[in-house]
């Protein structure tokens, strides 16, 4: 594996845990209405934020995958 190939698995990895993160805040303020209000400041705002950017991500892990799964040349 060469050193270019790493840095492209340390993106991904850094990209995988940012949608991971982004999407569970936002499944958990779709949950427990009441006491997720409590627990995360601006509720509504969070939720809608996190969603955004959970769809965000998933679009751009999934263009670069297809780009670096397609032959070029």
């Amino acid at each position: 594996m060469s050193s270019a190939s790493y840095g492209v698995a340390l993106i991904f990895l850094a990209a995988g845990c940012a949608l991971g993160w982004y999407a569970n805040r936002a499944y958990a303020s779709h949950g427990d209405v009441k006491s997720t209000k409590a627990k995360i400041p601006g509720y509504r705002k969070s939720r809608q934020h996190n969603g955004m950017i959970t769809i965000v991500l998933a679009l751009v892990i999934v263009v670069v995958v297809f780009d670096l799964l397609r032959p070029h040349g």
